[in-house]
């Protein structure tokens, strides 16, 4: 049976990804540590799961992989990219990541890439990604719109069709208090 994950230690440079799916992750009862890169491992606490994004900054996250191995034995490791690819996925699965999600993620996605595979842990997570919210699917579609404008809110608001200002409180509304 695999290893229970309540400690996380998250990898992951995008700024807003990394504060939403921490404090989402945080409300299911998790400990998570987040940085935007590898930090000093021995100022970590030992997580019982890493969540790695696979582009650190200018790092490539398959290149940690072995150094979390050893740091921390028996840490289960999930990848996540919105740059993945079959290869990218299939190497970090050699390299011993045991699961490899595509971004947009939700925190449902990465509770169920580190349920153990027993009936109980599996009954707690949805087997629908159709029960994302409205609010949430709105959400992540302007965060990637941000993305495509590179962060540039007037751009952003122009493919949206909104007002600036409606975008500036639509961001404003919906980002955690971290």
């Amino acid at each position: 049976m695999k290893k229970r994950v309540k400690n996380i230690l998250m990898i992951e440079d995008d700024t807003r990804l990394r504060e939403v799916l921490h404090q989402e992750l945080e409300e299911r009862d998790f400990a998570v540590q987040s940085f935007a890169e590898l930090p000093d491992l021995e100022r970590v606490h030992p997580p019982d799961g890493i969540l790695l994004d696979l582009r650190v900054g200018n790092d490539n996250g398959l290149d940690f992989i072995n150094l979390l191995n050893a740091k921390f034995p028996g840490v289960r490791i999930v990848m996540m990219s919105g740059f993945g690819s079959v290869a990218s996925a299939v190497k970090s699965m050699q390299l011993g990541a045991e699961n490899f999600l595509a971004k947009p993620v939700t925190p449902d996605m990465i509770v169920r890439a580190f349920a153990e595979e027993d009936a109980a842990a599996a009954a707690t997570v949805p087997k629908d990604e159709a029960e994302i919210s409205l609010a949430r699917m709105e959400r992540e579609y302007i965060d990637y719109v941000l993305n495509t404008s590179n962060g540039n809110i007037t751009q952003a608001a122009k493919k949206l069709g909104l007002h600036r200002q409606s975008l500036q409180r639509k961001l404003r509304k919906n980002i955690p208090n971290k």
